[in-house]
């Protein structure tokens, strides 16, 4: 692992004319997201911090600031009036503004939208990689934004920060699975950090990966047009999910060594899933089935074991290649970096249930694409596929060696547990989508 070079120091910049930018970034960023009050103005921005990280023209400037409730980073690339800029597909060309420093005047864009600034960029962070012949993003949310450099290394910079003095629990938790020696992981190759703040980090990147999603969904198409059973369709995906059980269970096994572990409470974790789950939609906690199956983990008094968990792990957030599945992204899903990131420990079941919810919405969403109004009688086959599918996953994760030392002893217990944290994300899922 490497570090930027660079302290920090650097021409001296307007801390007005910062915020102005920084408040024109945020607003651009909101925009594209269809924020209908995306507009931010520059008192509404709290510089904490600036880097010079490239003098000169083309420039660079990495900024922290607090808008609103959140902790935001910009990077800056500032160009001589008149230069010629390469942007990325996609990215947005318009200028932030303008600023002034020692140089002289400087037009300032998006530098994760302008070719060669995101080369610079990864240069000054990972140090010089040698010519790279093009870049693109892979990604973008309002929590990061990854780009690619020739299908060779994959650089994510984060747009939004935790609290001062906070590690980006998605980072520390990828570090600490690499660490412990899962490798089935992105490499990592350079971190980016200031001052204790983690700004972005650099891996190696595979090209062609397929996310567990889009496998799926093929899957599903074919056995639509085939109408034969999911065994004898030609893209069964059960071997598939065979071996995702599997590097499930090899993540929470290096988790465990990573973060170690704590004693568990199923009484606790149930009382927490049926708050979550009330607040999301009552009228499912309402069901005399749920209220029956909470009960029945009330009553149990079986010692468990809490692990730090990935939080919100479902078929986007894996991918496969020629060498098997990867975790391709480990950051708390649906949460800005600056709020409620704090590590979560709790059964490893959690995460196993968000992956056999995700296995349901995939065939919830093929039959609602091929069948949408039930006619053609091919939900029974979907239902079908996800039966299979979701045994062949929890097969492979518990029969996985050391697995049985982080899962509650006893299958009707694993089954139970993992119901009731799937039934919080179907809740969850069906209040956001109301």
């Amino acid at each position: 692992m490497s570090v930027p070079r660079g302290s920090g120091a650097g021409p001296a910049l307007d801390l007005g004319a910062l915020a102005e930018l920084v408040a024109a970034s945020v607003s651009h960023r909101r925009a594209a997201a269809g924020d209908e009050l995306a507009k931010v103005a520059s008192e509404d921005v709290v510089v904490a911090d600036a880097e010079v990280v490239r003098p000169g023209r083309p420039g660079l400037v990495s900024v922290t600031a607090n808008v609103d409730a959140l902790r935001v980073h910009v990077v800056l690339g500032l160009r001589a009036p008149g230069d010629e800029v390469r942007f990325l597909t996609d990215a947005d060309d318009a200028p932030l503004g303008i600023i002034e420093d020692e140089t002289g005047l400087a037009v300032v864009f998006d530098a994760l939208g302008d070719a060669e600034l995101a080369d610079l960029l990864l240069d000054e962070v990972a140090g010089d990689q040698g010519p790279i012949e093009w870049v693109h993003r892979i990604a973008e949310t309002s929590e990061s934004v990854s780009l690619a450099y020739d299908d060779r290394l994959a650089f994510t910079v984060f747009q939004q920060l935790p609290a001062p003095g906070e590690r980006h629990s998605g980072l520390e938790l990828y570090l600490g699975l690499d660490d412990a020696g899962f490798n089935q992981l992105l490499a990592p190759v350079a971190l980016w950090q200031r001052r204790g703040t983690d700004l972005g980090v650099v891996q190696e990147y595979q090209p062609g990966t397929t996310t567990g999603w889009v496998l799926a969904l093929a899957s599903l198409r074919d056995l639509a047009e085939s109408g034969a059973a999911p065994e004898e369709a030609g893209a069964d995906f059960a071997a598939e999910a065979n071996r995702l059980g599997t590097m499930t269970a090899r993540m929470h096994l290096a988790l465990d060594t990573a973060f170690g572990r704590r004693t568990g409470d199923v009484s606790t974790w149930t009382d927490a899933v049926e708050a979550s789950a009330r607040a999301a939609d009552p009228a499912i906690v309402e069901d005399a089935s749920v209220q029956a199956l909470l009960a029945e983990l009330r009553r149990t008094t079986r010692p468990c074991v809490a692990i730090r968990t990935h939080g919100d792990f479902h078929l986007g957030r894996v991918a496969r290649t020629d060498l098997g599945w990867l975790v391709l992204d480990c950051s708390p899903g649906g949460v800005p970096a600056g709020e409620g990131t704090a590590p979560t420990f709790r059964s490893p079941l959690a995460d196993v249930a968000d992956m056999l919810w995700s296995l349901h919405r995939a065939a919830e969403v093929a039959a609602a694409e091929r069948d949408p109004t039930g006619e053609a009688g091919l939900r029974h086959l979907t239902q079908a596929w996800e039966v299979r599918n979701r045994r062949a996953y929890l097969a492979g994760y518990l029969a996985t060696p050391g697995i049985g030392g982080l899962v509650p002893s006893g299958r009707d217990l694993v089954r139970t547990l993992a119901a009731a944290f799937e039934l919080e994300r179907s809740a969850i899922h069906a209040a956001a989508r109301a």
